[in-house]
């Protein structure tokens, strides 16, 4: 998505610049987050359980792998690789577990987060078996000497079953009039970039290593601007390389031991706390039964509209009829609500009752941190005498009838507890609504959401499911500065200029 200029907004230090900073182009959502969501996809799809950040910098891209994933192949392992000090220090305090990571919140699988300053021209043996090795806009800050050696540490030594590596494509500063691109005076994106390639010359680089060393390679990339020439490609380019006979390595070291003979030094070690808690299967039962009961779907509760006087005016029903206490929400284009009313019963033709996705009680945290996996959810359910479960169909029906259901309904006080004041702050791959997600000020309000988000089951957690994964991620924002290895500052509020990163 691209946005208009915006007045105000100062354009790269290093430009020379041949037009009016309101004149640079920016990208929606910022291109750093794009790179980020694309790197977590890569991984996800091709099921890396352990990952390497080399350049990790400040822990930008390990903060976004720490969130568990819900699917079948959670990331147990992320080391990160970074030479300066000061930026580890940063890491380590970025990848400590937060408050709404603890407490009923625990992960189900563990997670291991080692941080080693090092430079990326240096084999560690430590750094041995991983499944993926992942080197996001880093390769264009490295001197030639350094850069020399990159492949033969990484696909020579460190053999990793994946390797995504990411820079900035030079046909694409067509789009920045002031870098100049293809006159004598241009100039790089960045002060600190040693080089920036054209698609072909990547290309050379990296199938010439992915030939050497028995890896086969595609590409791809992100960030468009609206009526950009597709012959330039887009503005950062993606290499994935996988290994052509993958063979799991065992790590000829553990990460704390001893760093004798090994160039690398281990900064820091964080270890995630995991849910431990037993539960008989009578006890995951009834859990799951109780969550089904919250989630599935209800038809709207009639009552009576008064006017301002008092007066009847009807009979109408509860917005949405998804999920229960579902919130009211605009549909008119003057953005106003429709009424729901009994003249027109298509809204509650449209609601499916008896019936739950497997996917939408899995989500939760509580049945994930019960069952453990899929399987043994599934399992589970089929001892049950109330659900039946589709696993080809992906679904859970039951008997809407059922007194179970109504009873459950008026023991149901309110669709979330009042009395959650948990924060998460950390970005999601995920729908998981099982423990608060939001948290409240003095004045018992709640920040950081909207207003229809308030509520789990409703409308608005319907929305948010279908959503593409790439728009879940909300990754954590710093004013730290520009570092070479990291992005430029920005705000929630504020869609990023192009940033020479």
């Amino acid at each position: 998505m691209y946005f208009p200029p915006a007045a105000n907004s100062a354009a790269s230090s290093t430009a020379d610049s041949a037009c009016d900073a309101d004149d640079e182009p920016r990208f929606y959502p910022p291109l750093w987050q794009q790179r980020r969501n694309l790197a977590r996809r890569i991984l996800d799809e091709n099921h890396a359980t352990s990952v390497i950040d080399f350049g990790c910098g400040e822990a930008a891209l390990i903060s976004l792998l720490i969130w568990e994933s819900t699917g079948d192949y959670p990331i147990t392992r992320l080391a990160g690789v970074e030479l300066r000090e000061d930026r580890l220090q940063l890491a380590r305090e970025a990848c400590q577990p937060q408050d709404f990571e603890l407490g009923s919140n625990l992960r189900v699988n563990e997670l291991t987060i080692d941080l080693f300053q090092g430079s990326v021209d240096q084999p560690d043996q430590r750094l041995i078996g991983y499944d993926a090795l992942v080197c996001l806009e880093v390769v264009e800050h490295l001197d030639p000497p350094v850069l020399e050696k990159f492949w033969s540490v990484v696909l020579g030594t460190l053999k990793p079953k994946m390797v995504i590596v990411s820079t900035p494509n030079a046909e694409f500063n067509i789009y920045f009039p002031q870098l100049n691109y293809g006159k004598p005076n241009a100039i790089f994106r960045n002060d600190d970039h040693r080089f920036e390639w054209t698609r072909q010359e990547f290309q050379d680089w990296c199938n010439a290593a992915a030939g050497q060393y028995g890896y086969d390679v595609t590409y791809t990339g992100t960030g468009a601007l609206p009526g950009y020439n597709p012959e330039v490609g887009l503005c950062t380019q993606f290499a994935i390389l996988h290994a052509q006979n993958p063979i799991k390595q065992p790590a000829l070291a553990t990460p704390g031991a001893s760093q004798e003979d090994q160039p690398y030094r281990h900064f820091s070690r964080v270890e995630y706390p995991i849910y431990k808690e037993q539960h008989s299967d009578e006890e995951i039962l009834g859990y799951l039964h109780e969550t089904i009961a919250c989630i599935r779907p209800r038809l709207p509760e009639p009552y009576e509209e008064t006017d301002d006087i008092g007066h009847h005016n009807g009979t109408s029903y509860g917005d949405g009829g998804v999920g229960h206490g579902a919130e009211s929400f605009s549909d008119q284009p003057d953005g106003t609500s429709s009424n729901i009313t009994a003249d027109h019963p298509s809204n509650e033709a449209s609601i499916e009752l008896g019936v739950v996705l497997l996917e939408d009680l899995w989500i939760v945290l509580g049945v994930r941190q019960r069952c453990k996996n899929r399987v043994n959810m599934i399992r589970i359910l089929n001892l049950s005498s109330l659900v039946r479960v589709e696993q080809e169909a992906g679904l859970i029906r039951f008997n809407e009838d059922n007194p179970y259901w109504k009873e459950a309904d008026r023991s149901f006080e309110a669709p979330y507890p009042k009395d959650d004041e948990r924060v998460s702050t950390r970005g999601s791959d995920n729908g998981d609504w099982s423990d608060s997600s939001f948290y409240k000020d003095e004045n018992d309000n709640f920040e950081g959401e909207d207003e229809a988000e308030r509520k789990p089951y409703g409308l608005a957690y319907q929305h948010y499911v279908d959503q593409e994964e790439e728009q879940q991620f909300d990754v954590p924002l710093d004013d730290r500065g520009w570092s070479a290895w990291s992005d430029p500052p920005v705000t929630e509020d504020t869609p990023e200029w192009y940033s020479p990163k």
